[in-house]
């Protein structure tokens, strides 16, 4: 969980956590060599947030004056805490073990592994208009298409067509789940073989799908 995150939750979710946190200092503040001042204040914050939440949390209890003081003393708890957990973020004798027990982001986030080669070909379908071809593509479960496909774990697709006199390949590149091929007037009637292959974020291509020939009009 992020700082901001952290600290803008709601009443209910912040005074549990804050809580927590001074529960974890209290019971490591000697092997993680923290200054016991700086505990205290925390658990006299801690505590004054927590009894202001509960008065004004108890519809008998609650009035304007509660509400006030639990605004008073949350706001001083968050400033104090953004300070403290500074200081953990800086003490090397907390881990970031420690840190994620405490539901605060580690130091150092793992890398992320770039995404592999596609080892899938993508269902096709297509719909024409005039002289425009539009090719959809979607993963297949058990050979069927897949219902709320999205593009992930995939950065898009690979679409290749020619007409079919051609003996090269037209190559146009979708980060969408569909992708229009716009032909003119006078390609009416021709044939057109199409096929399209899954890409990574690299542009690193899949399987290619079956080829399929259209009539262009």
């Amino acid at each position: 969980m992020n700082r901001r995150s952290t600290l803008k939750q709601s009443d209910k979710e912040f005074i549990a956590f804050a809580n927590d946190f001074y529960t974890q200092v209290n019971d490591h503040q000697i092997n993680w060599k923290l200054d016991a001042e700086r505990v205290k204040k925390l658990e006299m914050h801690t505590r004054l947030a927590t009894n202001a939440y509960i008065a004004n949390n108890t519809p008998s209890t609650r009035n304007h004056l509660t509400s006030v003081e639990k605004k008073l003393t949350f706001g001083e708890l968050k400033h104090f805490l953004s300070l403290f957990i500074d200081a953990l973020e800086g003490n090397e004798e907390v881990t970031d073990e420690n840190l994620a027990d405490m539901h605060l982001r580690p130091r150092t986030q793992p890398a992320h592994k770039p995404l592999p080669v596609p080892t899938e070909a993508p269902l096709l379908r297509f719909s024409q208009q005039h002289d425009e071809i539009t090719v959809y593509v979607t993963r297949s479960e058990q050979g069927q298409p897949a219902h709320g496909v999205q593009l992930k774990p995939y950065h898009g697709f690979k679409l290749r067509w020619k007409f079919e006199e051609e003996a090269d390949w037209h190559v146009e590149i979708s980060t969408r789940l569909h992708h229009t091929i716009f032909f003119d007037a006078k390609d009416e009637t021709r044939r057109v073989t199409i096929s399209a292959a899954w890409i990574n974020p690299r542009l690193q291509e899949g399987p290619w799908a079956p080829s399929i020939g259209m009539v262009v009009g």
